[in-house]
C-alpha cells in the first residue's frame, strides 16, 4: 500500500476541528472592504482563496496564497487563513529531494521567535492545500488533497511570519489527507 493511501477521518472529528479552527477566521475582500467575521456558524465556504496580493499590515486577516517550491514540476499551492489576524507573511521553504517527516504528520518548528516552519510530505501531483489557523494560534489545520498512486513522497515547506512571538511547542498541527470524511 502506498504511503498516500486514503485515510478516513471520522466525520464528527473532522467537522469539530474545522469548525473550531474556522470560528475565529474573518472573511477577506481583496478590494480592502473586510466584512468582519461571517454571521452564523463558520464554514469552509466562508473562506475564499485570495486572488490578489494580501495587505502587508499586521492584523490584516484574510487569506494568503503561496506557491510552494517542490522537488517535482507539479503545481503545489497553499491558501492560508489566519483567525488570529497576526500573520504578516507566508513564503515557501526550499525542500530537498526526499521526505524528512513521517507521512500524515505536520511538523511545526521555530525559525525565530516570530517565524514558524511547517513541514509535511506530499506526492508527485498538482495539489491545492489549505491551512486554517485558529484565533488563539494554538491549532493549525492543514488540508492536503489526496494524491493517488504509489509514489515517492517529498517535503512541502511553508514558513509563516507573525507580528508577535509564537512558540512551536504551543501549536497543535493537524494534517487531514484528502477531502473525504466517512458517512
Amino acid at each position: 500500500m502506498s504511503a498516500f493511501a486514503h485515510r478516513v477521518i471520522p466525520a464528527g472529528a473532522a467537522a469539530l476541528v474545522a469548525v473550531a479552527l474556522l470560528a475565529g477566521c474573518t472573511s477577506y475582500d481583496p478590494t480592502g472592504n473586510d466584512e468582519g467575521p461571517p454571521s452564523g456558524a463558520a464554514t469552509a465556504s466562508s473562506i475564499a482563496p485570495a486572488t490578489a496580493a494580501p495587505r502587508p499590515s499586521a492584523g490584516a486577516g484574510g487569506a494568503l496564497h503561496v506557491v510552494l517550491s517542490n522537488a517535482t514540476a507539479d503545481a503545489v499551492t497553499i491558501d492560508v487563513t489566519d483567525g488570529s489576524a497576526t500573520l504578516v507573511g507566508a513564503t515557501s521553504g526550499t525542500p530537498g529531494d526526499g521526505a524528512t517527516v513521517d507521512a500524515y504528520k505536520l511538523s511545526v518548528a521555530n525559525v525565530s521567535e516570530t517565524r514558524l516552519r511547517l513541514t509535511w510530505v506530499g506526492g508527485p501531483c498538482d495539489s491545492a492545500n489549505t491551512l486554517a489557523i485558529d484565533a488563539a494560534r494554538h491549532q493549525f489545520l492543514l488540508v492536503q488533497p489526496e494524491c493517488g498512486g504509489d509514489a515517492i513522497a517529498t517535503d512541502r515547506i511553508l514558513e509563516l511570519t507573525f507580528s508577535s512571538p509564537i512558540g512551536a511547542t504551543d501549536v497543535q498541527g493537524f494534517l487531514q489527507d484528502g477531502l473525504d470524511t466517512s458517512s
